[in-house]
């Protein structure tokens, strides 16, 4: 386990009784969870209220995390958040939204990498185009991973998949957007 993994581990044991720790791990989080809800929730207030209830109940059930790996606590504040945004739509008796991909995030440059290629089209409307092709549980794995920072284990933990799945859909998904962006610019 790596220092950040641990002061982290211990951060998020002193957040369930400890103010200040709370309020920095909700600082930690709250941009990527912000994201996440955003990308899935049309309406501003509702975003926002869903984002806090969502920091909410992490607050409540701190006691009963148990950071067994340094994913763990990641994994599940993303589970809280999936979870929540589906009894939102469960309510209002609606399917959840499909991805908003204009509204995931922001990072850097390509050099022919299929990774680097994903994070540096991201806000290309084109690309987001692209990324409708890629069935529903590849393309949010993409966007976990890239636009909201997971990494693999964090990504099988909130979805509740194996870490080997999560790998084949992002590999799989990650050479059909380098194809289908290659042959786009090749038209």
């Amino acid at each position: 386990m790596d220092k950040e993994a641990i002061c982290e581990q211990e951060l998020v044991e002193q957040a369930s009784f400890n103010h200040a720790a709370f309020e920095m791990v909700y600082k930690r989080y709250f941009d990527r969870i912000f994201r996440y809800v955003a990308a899935r929730v049309d309406h501003p207030q509702d975003v926002e209220d869903l984002v806090a209830e969502i920091f909410m109940r992490v607050f409540k059930a701190l006691s009963r995390c148990h950071n067994q790996h340094e994913q763990s606590f990641s994994a599940w504040v993303f589970t809280i958040a999936r979870h929540m945004i589906a009894d939102y739509y469960r309510k209002r008796g609606r399917e959840p939204q499909e991805i908003a991909l204009d509204r995931v995030a922001d990072t850097s440059a390509s050099n022919g990498d299929p990774k680097k290629l994903v994070i540096a089209y991201e806000n290309d409307a084109e690309f987001q185009q692209l990324l409708l092709f890629l069935p529903q549980r590849q393309r949010e794995i993409i966007i976990l991973r890239f636009f909201n920072g997971m990494r693999n284990k964090e990504i099988a933990i909130a979805l509740q998949i194996d870490e080997r799945t999560v790998a084949a859909h992002l590999s799989k998904g990650l050479k059909s957007l380098y194809h289908r962006i290659h042959s786009v610019r090749c038209l």
